[in-house]
Formats: structure tokens, C-alpha cells, sequence
């Protein structure tokens, strides 16, 4: 869609603020992809007591893609282009409920974010040094 065209400009916003957590979730799914081939490559070399560490940040970071594959926010993005184009009528409070729940899935689900990849950091930091020839 090339320009919203909204009869109030909470919609617009709602639109504004839900394309930015697109975008996150998308560097979400990069990242946990990159963070999983991480701890693959690392969980070759290490000790037995490192593996089921590994096993379950690996666990986690599945975890964070269920959310992240949520179509909570796909709904909410097609809604908002449904109004700007006429199809349905602006519903302003129903946005507003999808936008509270979306807020608090997104801020859960970058906290989590957060824990999970520190956690994978120090697993990596702390395994056996895994040569760069090595895949």
C-alpha cells in the first residue's frame, strides 16, 4: 500500500508502530536462525555438561520462533489496510485491543529475546574455541 489514508490519525499510528514490529520480528527470525547454527556449530565441540546447556537455549530459541510466527500482528496490519481502503469500516477500540496485545507479545518476546541470546553468548564464549576451517 503506497499511502494510508485513514479517517483518524490512532489508525495511522497503530500502522505506524505495527510495520516497526514487522520489521522486528523479522531481524528476530534472522538472528534466531543465526544464533541456532551458533550453537550447533559450538555443541559439536563440547563437553557433556555444555550440551545440555546448549539443548535448551536451542529449545528456547524454538520457543521465540512459535511467537515470533504469531499472525496476531499479520491480522492487525491487514485490519488497518482494510480501513485505508474503505473495505470495512474504521473500528478504532478493536484496533486498540489488538494493539494493547500486540504491545505486550512484543515486549515479552524482546525480553525474552534478550535472555535467550545472552544465554547463547556466554554458552559460546565459554566452549572450546572451534576452528575457523571447521563447519
Amino acid at each position: 500500500m503506497d499511502t494510508m489514508m485513514l479517517n483518524s490519525s490512532r489508525p495511522l499510528q497503530f500502522y505506524v508502530v505495527a510495520k516497526r514490529w514487522s520489521a522486528d520480528l523479522e531481524f528476530f527470525r534472522l538472528e534466531s536462525s543465526f544464533l541456532q547454527r551458533l550453537l550447533d556449530r559450538c555443541a559439536e565441540h563440547s563437553g557433556q555438561p555444555k550440551w545440555q546447556q546448549m539443548v535448551t537455549a536451542s529449545r528456547d530459541l524454538q520457543e521465540l520462533e512459535r511467537l515470533v510466527d504469531s499472525d496476531l500482528l499479520t491480522r492487525q496490519l491487514t485490519q488497518l489496510e482494510l480501513m485505508a481502503e474503505d473495505v470495512i469500516p474504521e473500528d478504532t477500540d478493536a484496533l486498540a485491543e489488538s494493539q494493547v496485545k500486540l504491545e505486550q507479545l512484543m515486549a515479552r518476546l524482546t525480553r525474552r529475546f534478550r535472555d535467550v541470546k545472552q544465554e547463547v553468548f556466554a554458552l559460546v564464549l565459554d566452549a572450546p574455541a572451534v576452528e575457523a576451517g571447521t563447519h
